[in-house]
Protein backbone atom coordinates (compact mmCIF):
# COMPACT_ATOMS: atom_id res chain seq x y z
CA UNK A 1 0.00 0.00 0.00
CA UNK A 2 1.04 3.61 -0.53
CA UNK A 3 2.88 5.69 2.04
CA UNK A 4 2.22 9.43 1.91
CA UNK A 5 4.58 12.26 2.84
CA UNK A 6 2.42 14.56 4.98
CA UNK A 7 3.20 17.82 6.81
CA UNK A 8 2.93 18.73 9.58
CA UNK A 9 4.08 15.38 10.93
CA UNK A 10 2.03 13.44 13.47
CA UNK A 11 4.08 11.66 16.13
CA UNK A 12 3.01 8.39 17.76
CA UNK A 13 -0.32 6.60 17.87
CA UNK A 14 -3.51 8.53 17.16
CA UNK A 15 -6.76 8.21 19.11
CA UNK A 16 -9.89 9.58 17.48
CA UNK A 17 -13.55 9.75 18.43
CA UNK A 18 -13.13 10.42 22.15
CA UNK A 19 -10.77 10.84 25.10
CA UNK A 20 -12.09 8.56 27.88
CA UNK A 21 -10.20 5.40 26.77
CA UNK A 22 -12.91 3.16 28.26
CA UNK A 23 -13.73 1.53 24.92
CA UNK A 24 -10.90 1.47 22.38
CA UNK A 25 -10.68 -0.38 19.05
CA UNK A 26 -7.64 -0.80 16.82
CA UNK A 27 -8.79 0.77 13.55
CA UNK A 28 -5.55 0.54 11.60
CA UNK A 29 -2.05 1.93 11.23
CA UNK A 30 -0.71 5.19 9.93
CA UNK A 31 0.27 5.26 6.25
CA UNK A 32 2.39 8.39 6.54
CA UNK A 33 6.13 8.73 6.11
CA UNK A 34 7.91 8.53 9.45
CA UNK A 35 4.90 7.18 11.37
CA UNK A 36 3.50 3.65 11.15
CA UNK A 37 1.89 3.72 14.60
CA UNK A 38 -1.65 2.62 15.47
CA UNK A 39 -4.87 4.47 14.73
CA UNK A 40 -7.35 3.80 17.52
CA UNK A 41 -11.06 4.55 17.66
CA UNK A 42 -12.31 5.62 21.09
CA UNK A 43 -15.96 4.60 21.30
CA UNK A 44 -16.43 5.33 24.99
CA UNK A 45 -19.06 7.99 24.33
CA UNK A 46 -22.06 7.56 22.05
CA UNK A 47 -21.12 8.46 18.49
CA UNK A 48 -22.10 8.83 14.84
CA UNK A 49 -19.58 7.54 12.28
CA UNK A 50 -19.85 8.07 8.52
CA UNK A 51 -17.76 5.75 6.33
CA UNK A 52 -17.64 6.34 2.57
CA UNK A 53 -15.93 4.80 -0.42
CA UNK A 54 -16.57 3.63 -3.96
CA UNK A 55 -17.32 0.01 -4.74
CA UNK A 56 -14.20 -2.09 -4.22
CA UNK A 57 -12.44 0.50 -2.04
CA UNK A 58 -12.65 -1.58 1.14
CA UNK A 59 -15.44 0.47 2.70
CA UNK A 60 -17.64 -2.44 3.85
CA UNK A 61 -14.56 -4.42 4.84
CA UNK A 62 -13.35 -1.51 6.95
CA UNK A 63 -16.75 -1.12 8.55
CA UNK A 64 -16.78 -4.80 9.49
CA UNK A 65 -13.23 -4.58 10.79
CA UNK A 66 -14.04 -1.86 13.29
CA UNK A 67 -17.41 -3.29 14.29
CA UNK A 68 -15.90 -6.68 15.11
CA UNK A 69 -13.74 -4.82 17.62
CA UNK A 70 -16.86 -4.44 19.79
CA UNK A 71 -17.36 -8.25 19.84
CA UNK A 72 -13.96 -9.49 20.97
CA UNK A 73 -13.04 -11.75 23.85
CA UNK A 74 -11.92 -10.20 27.13
CA UNK A 75 -8.19 -10.47 26.39
CA UNK A 76 -7.99 -8.86 22.97
CA UNK A 77 -5.41 -6.94 20.99
CA UNK A 78 -8.00 -5.21 18.83
CA UNK A 79 -10.67 -4.14 21.33
CA UNK A 80 -10.66 -3.19 25.02
CA UNK A 81 -13.93 -2.32 26.75
CA UNK A 82 -14.89 -1.51 30.32
CA UNK A 83 -18.55 -1.83 29.37
CA UNK A 84 -19.72 -4.06 26.53
CA UNK A 85 -22.09 -2.78 23.85
CA UNK A 86 -24.32 -4.58 21.41
CA UNK A 87 -23.83 -4.08 17.67
CA UNK A 88 -26.72 -4.54 15.22
CA UNK A 89 -25.68 -4.38 11.56
CA UNK A 90 -28.42 -4.02 8.94
CA UNK A 91 -27.05 -5.43 5.69
CA UNK A 92 -29.15 -4.67 2.59
CA UNK A 93 -26.72 -6.48 0.26
CA UNK A 94 -26.03 -9.61 2.36
CA UNK A 95 -22.24 -9.33 2.15
CA UNK A 96 -21.46 -9.49 5.88
CA UNK A 97 -22.88 -12.91 6.78
CA UNK A 98 -19.53 -14.72 6.12
CA UNK A 99 -18.43 -13.18 9.44
CA UNK A 100 -19.69 -16.39 11.10
CA UNK A 101 -16.54 -18.00 9.62
CA UNK A 102 -13.25 -17.36 11.45
CA UNK A 103 -10.11 -17.03 9.35
CA UNK A 104 -7.64 -19.90 9.24
CA UNK A 105 -4.46 -20.74 7.36
CA UNK A 106 -5.76 -24.04 5.96
CA UNK A 107 -9.17 -22.85 4.75
CA UNK A 108 -10.46 -22.39 1.19
CA UNK A 109 -8.58 -19.97 -1.05
CA UNK A 110 -10.67 -16.92 -0.14
CA UNK A 111 -10.28 -17.63 3.59
CA UNK A 112 -6.53 -18.22 3.22
CA UNK A 113 -6.12 -14.95 1.32
CA UNK A 114 -7.88 -12.99 4.05
CA UNK A 115 -5.96 -14.89 6.73
CA UNK A 116 -2.67 -13.94 5.07
CA UNK A 117 -3.68 -10.27 5.17
CA UNK A 118 -4.10 -10.57 8.95
CA UNK A 119 -0.95 -12.63 9.44
CA UNK A 120 1.05 -9.97 7.61
CA UNK A 121 0.36 -7.43 10.35
CA UNK A 122 2.95 -7.60 13.11
CA UNK A 123 1.44 -8.27 16.52
CA UNK A 124 -1.92 -9.54 15.25
CA UNK A 125 -3.32 -13.05 15.25
CA UNK A 126 -6.79 -14.47 14.72
CA UNK A 127 -9.05 -13.74 17.69
CA UNK A 128 -12.51 -15.14 18.43
CA UNK A 129 -15.33 -12.77 17.46
CA UNK A 130 -18.87 -13.26 18.76
CA UNK A 131 -21.11 -13.07 15.66
CA UNK A 132 -24.78 -13.87 15.04
CA UNK A 133 -26.45 -13.80 11.64
CA UNK A 134 -30.22 -13.43 11.28
CA UNK A 135 -32.32 -14.05 8.18
CA UNK A 136 -35.97 -12.94 8.00
CA UNK A 137 -38.19 -15.96 8.64
CA UNK A 138 -39.48 -17.46 5.42
CA UNK A 139 -36.45 -16.28 3.46
CA UNK A 140 -33.90 -18.92 4.44
CA UNK A 141 -32.24 -20.96 1.70
CA UNK A 142 -31.21 -24.64 1.96
CA UNK A 143 -27.60 -23.64 1.33
CA UNK A 144 -27.48 -21.22 4.28
CA UNK A 145 -24.93 -22.06 7.00
CA UNK A 146 -26.42 -23.86 10.02
CA UNK A 147 -25.40 -20.96 12.27
CA UNK A 148 -28.05 -18.69 10.73
CA UNK A 149 -30.99 -17.76 12.96
CA UNK A 150 -34.49 -16.81 11.90
CA UNK A 151 -35.70 -13.32 12.66
CA UNK A 152 -39.43 -12.97 13.25
CA UNK A 153 -41.03 -9.56 13.54
CA UNK A 154 -43.69 -9.15 16.25
CA UNK A 155 -46.81 -7.84 14.55
CA UNK A 156 -47.46 -5.54 17.49
CA UNK A 157 -44.28 -3.64 16.59
CA UNK A 158 -46.01 -2.32 13.44
CA UNK A 159 -48.13 0.84 13.50
CA UNK A 160 -50.70 2.12 11.02
CA UNK A 161 -48.06 3.84 8.91
CA UNK A 162 -46.14 0.60 8.52
CA UNK A 163 -49.24 -1.25 7.31
CA UNK A 164 -50.06 1.58 4.93
CA UNK A 165 -46.61 1.30 3.37
CA UNK A 166 -46.94 -2.47 2.98
CA UNK A 167 -50.38 -2.06 1.38
CA UNK A 168 -49.22 0.88 -0.76
CA UNK A 169 -51.87 3.18 0.70
CA UNK A 170 -51.82 6.79 1.90
CA UNK A 171 -53.16 7.21 5.45
CA UNK A 172 -54.67 10.63 4.74
CA UNK A 173 -55.77 10.82 1.12
CA UNK A 174 -56.90 7.27 0.31
CA UNK A 175 -59.91 5.38 1.73
CA UNK A 176 -57.75 2.26 2.12
CA UNK A 177 -55.24 4.21 4.18
CA UNK A 178 -57.93 5.75 6.37
CA UNK A 179 -59.46 2.30 6.89
CA UNK A 180 -56.11 0.88 7.99
CA UNK A 181 -55.60 3.77 10.41
CA UNK A 182 -59.09 3.47 11.93
CA UNK A 183 -58.87 -0.29 12.33
CA UNK A 184 -55.41 -0.04 13.90
CA UNK A 185 -56.57 2.55 16.43
CA UNK A 186 -59.68 0.58 17.33
CA UNK A 187 -57.73 -2.64 17.84
CA UNK A 188 -54.83 -1.12 19.80
CA UNK A 189 -56.32 1.91 21.58
CA UNK A 190 -60.09 2.29 21.87
CA UNK A 191 -61.52 -1.18 21.40
CA UNK A 192 -64.16 -2.19 18.88
CA UNK A 193 -67.46 -4.02 18.52
CA UNK A 194 -68.09 -7.49 17.09
CA UNK A 195 -71.25 -7.00 14.98
CA UNK A 196 -73.33 -5.32 17.71
CA UNK A 197 -72.81 -3.30 20.93
CA UNK A 198 -73.38 -6.38 23.11
CA UNK A 199 -70.04 -7.83 21.96
CA UNK A 200 -67.38 -5.23 22.79
CA UNK A 201 -63.75 -6.15 22.16
CA UNK A 202 -61.15 -4.60 24.46
CA UNK A 203 -58.14 -2.73 23.08
CA UNK A 204 -55.21 -5.07 22.49
CA UNK A 205 -51.82 -3.38 22.11
CA UNK A 206 -50.17 -6.78 21.56
CA UNK A 207 -52.38 -7.45 18.58
CA UNK A 208 -52.10 -9.96 15.74
CA UNK A 209 -53.00 -9.57 12.08
CA UNK A 210 -56.12 -11.64 12.74
CA UNK A 211 -57.31 -8.92 15.14
CA UNK A 212 -57.08 -6.29 12.40
CA UNK A 213 -58.96 -8.53 9.97
CA UNK A 214 -61.71 -9.32 12.49
CA UNK A 215 -62.17 -5.65 13.34
CA UNK A 216 -62.44 -4.66 9.68
CA UNK A 217 -64.88 -7.48 8.95
CA UNK A 218 -67.17 -7.12 11.96
CA UNK A 219 -67.05 -3.58 13.40
CA UNK A 220 -70.34 -1.82 12.47
CA UNK A 221 -68.71 1.62 12.17
CA UNK A 222 -66.26 0.35 9.59
CA UNK A 223 -68.86 -1.68 7.69
CA UNK A 224 -71.18 1.31 7.53
CA UNK A 225 -68.62 3.84 6.37
CA UNK A 226 -66.32 2.05 3.93
CA UNK A 227 -67.27 0.46 0.62
CA UNK A 228 -67.16 -3.32 0.42
CA UNK A 229 -64.52 -3.10 -2.29
CA UNK A 230 -62.28 -0.96 -0.06
CA UNK A 231 -62.69 -3.43 2.80
CA UNK A 232 -61.79 -6.38 0.56
CA UNK A 233 -58.75 -4.56 -0.83
CA UNK A 234 -57.36 -4.28 2.72
CA UNK A 235 -58.39 -7.65 4.14
CA UNK A 236 -56.98 -9.77 1.33
CA UNK A 237 -53.36 -8.54 1.55
CA UNK A 238 -53.53 -8.59 5.37
CA UNK A 239 -54.51 -12.26 5.27
CA UNK A 240 -51.68 -12.97 2.84
CA UNK A 241 -49.20 -11.27 5.16
CA UNK A 242 -50.63 -13.18 8.10
CA UNK A 243 -49.44 -16.37 6.39
CA UNK A 244 -45.89 -15.06 5.99
CA UNK A 245 -43.43 -16.66 8.44
CA UNK A 246 -41.93 -13.23 9.14
CA UNK A 247 -45.22 -12.19 10.79
CA UNK A 248 -46.56 -15.51 12.06
CA UNK A 249 -45.27 -15.21 15.61
CA UNK A 250 -47.09 -13.15 18.23
CA UNK A 251 -43.88 -12.66 20.21
CA UNK A 252 -41.28 -12.57 17.45
CA UNK A 253 -37.54 -12.47 18.02
CA UNK A 254 -36.76 -10.65 21.28
CA UNK A 255 -34.79 -7.44 20.90
CA UNK A 256 -32.44 -8.74 23.59
CA UNK A 257 -31.48 -11.65 21.31
CA UNK A 258 -30.76 -9.30 18.42
CA UNK A 259 -28.92 -6.75 20.57
CA UNK A 260 -26.72 -8.47 23.15
CA UNK A 261 -23.69 -6.91 24.79
CA UNK A 262 -20.43 -8.04 23.22
CA UNK A 263 -22.10 -9.57 20.15
CA UNK A 264 -22.06 -8.43 16.51
CA UNK A 265 -25.52 -9.27 15.13
CA UNK A 266 -25.99 -9.11 11.35
CA UNK A 267 -29.50 -8.94 9.90
CA UNK A 268 -29.59 -9.89 6.20
CA UNK A 269 -32.10 -7.77 4.28
CA UNK A 270 -31.28 -8.42 0.62
CA UNK A 271 -33.89 -11.17 0.28
CA UNK A 272 -36.77 -8.86 1.18
CA UNK A 273 -38.80 -6.66 -1.15
CA UNK A 274 -38.05 -2.94 -0.94
CA UNK A 275 -41.22 -2.24 1.06
CA UNK A 276 -40.62 -5.09 3.52
CA UNK A 277 -37.01 -3.99 3.96
CA UNK A 278 -38.11 -0.41 4.63
CA UNK A 279 -40.74 -1.48 7.15
CA UNK A 280 -38.38 -3.86 8.94
CA UNK A 281 -35.70 -1.18 9.14
CA UNK A 282 -38.16 1.43 10.37
CA UNK A 283 -39.66 -0.82 13.01
CA UNK A 284 -36.29 -1.96 14.35
CA UNK A 285 -34.91 1.57 14.55
CA UNK A 286 -38.05 2.75 16.32
CA UNK A 287 -38.06 -0.14 18.80
CA UNK A 288 -34.34 0.02 19.57
CA UNK A 289 -34.75 3.67 20.47
CA UNK A 290 -37.91 3.10 22.53
CA UNK A 291 -36.33 0.23 24.45
CA UNK A 292 -33.21 2.22 25.23
CA UNK A 293 -35.28 5.19 26.36
CA UNK A 294 -36.94 2.95 28.94
CA UNK A 295 -33.66 1.32 29.97
CA UNK A 296 -32.04 4.73 30.39
CA UNK A 297 -34.83 5.82 32.69
CA UNK A 298 -34.24 2.73 34.83
CA UNK A 299 -30.52 3.48 34.97
CA UNK A 300 -31.25 7.02 36.11
CA UNK A 301 -33.52 5.70 38.83
CA UNK A 302 -30.83 3.28 39.99
CA UNK A 303 -28.25 6.06 40.01
CA UNK A 304 -30.29 7.90 42.62
CA UNK A 305 -29.95 6.92 46.26
CA UNK A 306 -32.64 4.34 47.01
CA UNK A 307 -33.07 3.15 50.58
CA UNK A 308 -35.68 0.56 49.61
CA UNK A 309 -33.65 -2.52 48.63
CA UNK A 310 -36.71 -4.28 47.22
CA UNK A 311 -37.30 -1.41 44.81
CA UNK A 312 -33.69 -1.52 43.71
CA UNK A 313 -33.79 -5.27 43.05
CA UNK A 314 -37.01 -4.86 41.10
CA UNK A 315 -35.47 -2.14 38.94
CA UNK A 316 -32.32 -4.21 38.35
CA UNK A 317 -34.43 -7.19 37.30
CA UNK A 318 -36.45 -5.02 34.92
CA UNK A 319 -33.25 -3.59 33.42
CA UNK A 320 -32.15 -7.09 32.39
CA UNK A 321 -35.21 -7.32 30.14
CA UNK A 322 -33.97 -4.44 28.00
CA UNK A 323 -31.14 -4.03 25.53
CA UNK A 324 -27.72 -2.63 26.54
CA UNK A 325 -26.01 0.35 24.95
CA UNK A 326 -26.16 -0.41 21.26
CA UNK A 327 -24.40 0.52 18.02
CA UNK A 328 -26.76 0.45 15.04
CA UNK A 329 -24.78 0.02 11.82
CA UNK A 330 -26.11 0.44 8.27
CA UNK A 331 -24.12 -0.66 5.28
CA UNK A 332 -25.14 1.06 2.04
CA UNK A 333 -26.97 3.68 4.07
CA UNK A 334 -28.28 5.44 0.97
CA UNK A 335 -30.63 2.48 0.43
CA UNK A 336 -32.19 2.73 3.88
CA UNK A 337 -31.76 6.43 4.69
CA UNK A 338 -32.22 8.59 1.56
CA UNK A 339 -31.64 12.31 1.89
CA UNK A 340 -34.77 13.17 -0.08
CA UNK A 341 -38.32 11.94 0.03
CA UNK A 342 -40.66 11.03 2.85
CA UNK A 343 -39.24 7.60 3.61
CA UNK A 344 -40.50 6.27 6.93
CA UNK A 345 -37.10 4.68 7.44
CA UNK A 346 -35.38 8.04 6.96
CA UNK A 347 -37.69 9.73 9.45
CA UNK A 348 -37.10 7.03 12.05
CA UNK A 349 -33.35 7.13 11.53
CA UNK A 350 -33.25 10.92 11.74
CA UNK A 351 -34.94 10.67 15.12
CA UNK A 352 -32.44 7.98 16.11
CA UNK A 353 -29.51 10.21 15.13
CA UNK A 354 -30.83 13.35 16.79
CA UNK A 355 -31.95 11.76 20.07
CA UNK A 356 -30.24 8.38 20.33
CA UNK A 357 -27.08 9.54 22.08
CA UNK A 358 -29.16 10.54 25.09
CA UNK A 359 -30.17 6.91 25.52
CA UNK A 360 -26.90 5.08 24.89
CA UNK A 361 -27.32 4.62 21.14
CA UNK A 362 -24.66 5.09 18.47
CA UNK A 363 -24.89 5.00 14.68
CA UNK A 364 -22.42 3.78 12.06
CA UNK A 365 -23.28 4.58 8.44
CA UNK A 366 -21.43 3.34 5.36
CA UNK A 367 -22.21 4.30 1.77
CA UNK A 368 -20.80 4.40 -1.76
CA UNK A 369 -22.46 7.73 -2.49
CA UNK A 370 -21.92 10.40 0.18
CA UNK A 371 -23.67 13.04 -1.95
CA UNK A 372 -27.33 12.68 -1.09
CA UNK A 373 -26.82 9.50 0.92
CA UNK A 374 -28.10 10.90 4.19
CA UNK A 375 -30.29 13.73 5.35
CA UNK A 376 -28.96 17.08 6.53
CA UNK A 377 -30.17 16.28 10.04
CA UNK A 378 -28.03 13.15 10.15
CA UNK A 379 -25.02 14.84 8.55
CA UNK A 380 -24.99 17.53 11.23
CA UNK A 381 -24.53 14.88 13.94
CA UNK A 382 -21.54 13.05 12.43
CA UNK A 383 -18.43 13.27 14.59
CA UNK A 384 -16.08 10.82 12.84
CA UNK A 385 -15.45 10.31 9.11
CA UNK A 386 -13.65 7.40 7.47
CA UNK A 387 -13.07 8.14 3.79
CA UNK A 388 -11.92 5.45 1.35
CA UNK A 389 -11.22 5.94 -2.34
CA UNK A 390 -13.82 7.88 -4.34
CA UNK A 391 -13.80 8.83 -8.02
CA UNK A 392 -17.01 10.81 -8.71
CA UNK A 393 -16.40 14.56 -8.42
CA UNK A 394 -19.73 15.31 -6.71
CA UNK A 395 -19.05 12.70 -4.03
CA UNK A 396 -15.52 13.96 -3.46
CA UNK A 397 -16.76 17.54 -3.11
CA UNK A 398 -19.43 16.41 -0.64
CA UNK A 399 -16.81 14.69 1.51
CA UNK A 400 -14.43 17.65 1.37
CA UNK A 401 -17.18 19.84 2.80
CA UNK A 402 -17.90 17.49 5.69
CA UNK A 403 -14.50 16.55 7.14
CA UNK A 404 -14.24 17.56 10.77
CA UNK A 405 -10.67 18.59 11.53
CA UNK A 406 -7.96 20.51 9.71
CA UNK A 407 -6.27 19.37 6.53
CA UNK A 408 -2.50 18.87 6.34
CA UNK A 409 -0.52 21.73 4.86
CA UNK A 410 1.25 19.46 2.38
CA UNK A 411 0.51 15.96 1.06
CA UNK A 412 2.95 14.34 -1.36
CA UNK A 413 3.20 11.00 -3.10
CA UNK A 414 5.63 9.84 -5.78
CA UNK A 415 7.12 13.31 -5.96
CA UNK A 416 3.80 14.98 -6.65
CA UNK A 417 1.93 17.32 -4.33
CA UNK A 418 -1.71 16.31 -3.83
CA UNK A 419 -4.73 18.37 -2.92
CA UNK A 420 -7.55 16.68 -0.99
CA UNK A 421 -9.52 15.47 -4.06
CA UNK A 422 -6.30 14.04 -5.52
CA UNK A 423 -5.59 12.24 -2.24
CA UNK A 424 -9.06 10.70 -2.10
CA UNK A 425 -8.65 9.39 -5.66
CA UNK A 426 -5.13 8.09 -4.90
CA UNK A 427 -5.97 5.96 -1.85
CA UNK A 428 -5.25 2.26 -2.27
CA UNK A 429 -7.82 -0.42 -1.53
CA UNK A 430 -7.94 -0.74 2.26
CA UNK A 431 -6.64 2.77 2.93
CA UNK A 432 -8.66 5.61 4.38
CA UNK A 433 -8.62 9.16 5.66
CA UNK A 434 -9.60 9.28 9.35
CA UNK A 435 -11.13 12.58 10.48
CA UNK A 436 -12.78 13.23 13.83
CA UNK A 437 -13.99 16.18 15.85
CA UNK A 438 -12.03 14.69 18.75
CA UNK A 439 -8.52 13.50 17.87
CA UNK A 440 -4.96 13.45 19.17
CA UNK A 441 -3.82 14.84 15.83
CA UNK A 442 -4.22 18.46 14.80
CA UNK A 443 -5.41 17.29 11.37
CA UNK A 444 -6.90 14.28 9.65
CA UNK A 445 -4.61 11.28 9.21
CA UNK A 446 -4.13 8.68 6.48
CA UNK A 447 -4.06 5.03 7.45
CA UNK A 448 -4.31 1.38 6.45
CA UNK A 449 -7.41 -0.39 7.79
CA UNK A 450 -6.74 -3.29 10.16
CA UNK A 451 -7.37 -6.71 8.59
CA UNK A 452 -10.43 -8.62 9.79
CA UNK A 453 -10.49 -11.67 12.06
CA UNK A 454 -13.51 -13.22 10.37
CA UNK A 455 -14.40 -13.73 6.72
CA UNK A 456 -15.78 -10.89 4.63
CA UNK A 457 -18.13 -11.38 1.69
CA UNK A 458 -17.02 -8.45 -0.43
CA UNK A 459 -14.38 -8.52 -3.14
CA UNK A 460 -12.15 -5.67 -2.01
CA UNK A 461 -9.70 -7.96 -0.24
Amino acid sequence: MKTFDVEPRVVGAVHLGGTKRQSVILAGRMAEKGNMESILFDGSDNFVVFEVGKRGSGKSYGMGSLLEGFATAAASRIGRHQERRAVVLLDPLDIHWPAVTPLRADGPEGIRRQYQALAGWEGLEVEPISVRVFVPAGHAWPIDPPEFREFRLPVSFLNAGDWALLLNADLITEPRGRLIDEAYRKVTETGWVWDDPTSPQAAKPDYAIADLVSCIEHDPDIAGFYAAETIRSVIQPLRSMGRMPLFDSAQGTPLTELAEAGVLSILCLARLTDDLRTVLTTVLVRKLKADRMFASQIRRRLALHTENEDDRRELETELQRHIPRTVLALDEAQILMPARGSSLARQALDSFVLEGRNFGLSLWLATQRPKGAISEAAASQIDTFIVHRLSVADDINAVCGLLQNARPKIIRHAGRELDLPDLIRALDVGQAIFSSATSDASRFVIGNVRPRNVAHGGEAF
